[in-house]
């Protein structure tokens, strides 16, 4: 039984845990690829809130492979790599070797099947047109996911949002279950995105839900204020919040599941200045849902905050 929660413990109490399947350090600024640095040094501050994905009654063993490290479980495997940029590094390039090395390890373990991805790039909005950061980054994935034959309904749930640290990190949840990938009737498949966004379009779904022997989980997909394929309400963080709401109780609909079965929440914000009337309106919509509030940058910069969501059917 996965669940997800929320600790001020020290990582390495945390991972000693026999059921704890990843560790993540959310940072009270801007947020920083930490899932590699606490599952490799298992070091952290006491004081800081640690993300937790645990599984009841599932032994969890663990591992090194290349540039990345590995968590794993009877019927899920958390998996996550970092490969360095410096000043002359091609995203693109970068992104597709992070892709294949990962994709590749994932392929040949025990839980091949691809559940939910998170993405953190290094200056994400930075470069023009074509060259923005995140427009090279997706050109890289598309090209590792072609390259090991995954068409675009199978790409599972995503996020990106940016960091100001070193290197490319991604992290992914694979399962030794199917999983089903969903799109949300309110917007375009984002990998059918208009030439408008890159030479390539971002390769994830709007949902995936996977039904393990004693549970059914849904996890959506970095969510916005975007309608069709286009973002809307420029600038308002209120309207972007309801029309993030809309979208998210649309993939609920969608997928089976009721706003009551939203555990957590993770909750990007450009403006760390917004996060009061962030929380004031996330709390007004979602008041028995935990949420994580980050302070990132995100894939588009005309959006002002973006939310995934972990959900559990009764």
């Amino acid at each position: 039984m996965l669940s997800n929660f929320l600790s001020n413990a020290n990582p390495s109490d945390l991972l000693s845990q026999p059921d704890t399947l990843a560790v993540l350090a959310p940072a009270s600024a801007k947020p920083v690829p930490s899932i590699v640095s606490t599952l490799l040094d298992q070091v952290g501050n006491l004081h800081q809130l640690h993300e937790i994905w645990s599984v009841e009654g599932e032994s969890v063993e663990s591992g090194q492979v290349d540039n990345g490290v590995w968590r794993r479980s009877k019927s899920l495997q958390f998996s996550a790599i970092t490969l360095p940029l410096n000043d002359q590094a091609d995203y693109e390039e970068v992104a597709y070797q992070a892709y294949m090395q990962l994709l590749e390890f994932i392929h040949a373990s025990p839980h091949p099947e691809l559940v939910r991805f998170w993405n953190y790039i290094p200056f994400i909005n930075e470069g023009t047109g074509d060259a923005e950061n995140y427009k090279r980054f997706c050109c890289g994935r598309l090209r590792a996911f072609t390259k090991q034959n995954f068409e675009d309904i199978q790409f599972p749930a995503a996020s990106a949002v940016g960091h100001y640290q070193d290197g490319i990190t991604v992290c992914a949840l694979s399962a030794s279950y199917s999983a089903t990938h969903h799109a949300n009737p309110r917007q375009v498949d984002a990998f059918k995105y208009p030439r408008q966004y890159g030479p390539s379009s971002p390769s994830f779904a709007r949902a995936t839900t996977i039904e393990l022997a004693d549970q059914r989980l849904c996890f959506i997909s970095g969510t916005a204020s975007i309608l069709g394929h286009n973002s809307v309400h420029r600038g308002d963080l209120r309207l972007q919040l309801y029309t993030t709401n809309d979208n998210i109780l649309y993939l609920l609909k969608e997928t089976g599941f009721k706003r009551a079965n939203v555990r957590t929440l993770r909750v990007y914000l450009r403006n760390q200045e917004d996060t009061p009337d962030c929380q004031k309106i996330v709390s007004e919509l979602f008041p028995d849902t935990n949420a994580i509030y980050l302070h990132a940058d995100i894939c588009r910069e005309d959006l002002l905050v973006e939310i995934e969501c972990f959900c559990v059917a009764d």
